[in-house]
């Protein structure tokens, strides 16, 4: 690189382009990786990034398998849920794991004598209750009583004890330091490169085509926890676009950087996180990730992107579909597909059925016709209407049929040459001699 100690780094030698190429790689493959987290070096990177932030590390950790797991940890956190009966299926089995990996520290927070005691009056109440309405204690009815009232204890204690949302002040307070120090360390030639050929190619494969989806589907919280969205939490390994540019500035010897180096590395051992005060809940990476060729989610048999709590996403060259539209558990019909009220998917379902097959059934209207083809156009009630054009393969097959295709083209065509046309990229004027000769 080229800088001195009185000047900014004005270019970057060859050595340092390719570095640039590798961070990029490097942090590509975190915001997709699937690995199993480790939770160990996650939570000592968190201790770190509180620590930069001028706060004490957490009492409590707590880990759930899936961003939305996490959220809805989050959302109970702030919410006034005080029995488990109020909460959906989904939110309970997340209720069970906070206060199970909670009910130790809470236990050695309270004491062993306090602790003792909380027992034994939940369990001597769980059995009267029972006494009361089966004229005898069933066991395995008290148990699961206890169970439940113990976890809302604990529940209550994890509330008190959580404190306000800290990671505002975790990432505003390091990235402001870091700012300050590195600011004058790179000229705005430098700082532009780095940005254009690092971080915005991280931001388009992994936050708007990986991430953002996720994040629309990740607040769907059904009954109690339904409402407003809070976003007071870290998006761990999605947060790779921004992170990855401290990372390559210090690795090219720019000091400064040290006070991220606790959310660097949180993001290469997890996913979405949400730190409080005194309680920091992270999650796991996702266990399958699947992609099309230009980085979209996308699955033709499954989830395109699946936790290990089994909850996921499905979609469909980057569009997010319901489970249905990708395992078909009925056969796909012209009825189906024109009841789906929602545009995008209904062009998922179109494409799934096969674009001829659905013209076919449908309310063609010829437009046009010459010699490049013919042109259609079929109208639909809350979408913009499909214009195709059928062309035949000039070449017949070996048995000698002729392939006809019907190519979906822009619904402002007006002629069969002109959307001929547009298929390679021309204008009509411009396609027209190839196809005279």
């Amino acid at each position: 690189m080229s800088s001195t100690d009185s000047g900014p780094i004005t270019w970057l030698p060859p050595a340092d382009q390719h570095l640039l190429e590798d961070t990029l790689t490097k942090w590509r493959g975190i915001g997709f990786s699937t690995s199993p987290s480790d939770r160990g070096q996650a939570e000592a990177a968190a201790n770190e990034a509180y620590r930069a932030a001028g706060l004490a590390p957490p009492k409590l950790f707590i880990w759930l398998q899936s961003p939305w797991a996490g959220n809805t940890a989050m959302k109970l956190i702030y919410s006034d849920v005080d029995w488990p009966a109020q909460l959906n299926t989904g939110q309970v089995d997340v209720w069970d794991k906070v206060w199970q990996q909670s009910l130790k520290t809470v236990g050695e927070m309270v004491g062993p004598e306090t602790w003792q005691a909380v027992r034994r009056n939940i369990r001597q109440a769980a059995t009267k209750k029972i006494a009361e309405k089966h004229g005898i204690a069933i066991e395995k009815q008290v148990k699961d009583l206890f169970a439940e009232n113990l976890g809302i204890y604990v529940w209550k204690y994890v509330r008190q004890l959580a404190g306000k949302s800290v990671y505002k002040q975790i990432r505003a307070l390091a990235e402001d330091e870091v700012k300050a120090q590195i600011g004058s360390k790179l000229s705005p030639v430098v700082a532009d490169q780095i940005y254009h050929e690092l971080v915005k190619p991280l931001h388009q494969q992994v936050w708007s085509y990986v991430a953002e989806p996720l994040r629309q589907v990740v607040p769907g919280m059904a009954g109690v926890l339904a409402g407003l969205q809070k976003w007071d939490g870290g998006f761990g390994q999605h947060d790779s676009g921004w992170l990855a540019y401290y990372d390559f500035v210090s690795q090219i010897g720019v000091e400064g950087t040290a006070p991220l180096h606790g959310l660097i590395e949180l993001a290469k051992t997890s996913s979405w996180w949400w730190p409080f005060e005194n309680v920091c809940i992270l999650t796991d990476k996702p266990e399958t990730l699947h992609r099309d060729n230009r980085s979209r989610l996308h699955n033709e048999t499954d989830m395109a992107m699946k936790f290990r709590d089994g909850w996921g996403i499905y979609a469909w060259h980057g569009v997010l579909v319901p489970a249905y539209v990708v395992l078909l558990p009925e056969p796909l019909t012209f009825d189906l597909i024109e009841s789906e009220p929602n545009a995008e998917i209904r062009r998922v379902l179109i494409e799934r059925y096969g674009l001829d097959n659905y013209l076919r059934e449908g309310r063609v209207i010829k437009i046009h016709q010459d010699q490049c083809g013919i042109l259609y156009r079929m109208n639909l009630a809350s979408d913009e209407p499909i214009l195709v054009v059928r062309v035949q393969n000039s070449t017949p097959e070996p048995d000698g049929t002729i392939k006809e295709y019907f190519l979906r083209v822009p619904p402002n065509m007006m002629r069969a040459r002109q959307a001929v046309a547009w298929t390679f990229g021309l204008s009509e004027e411009e396609y027209a001699p190839l196809a005279e000769t």
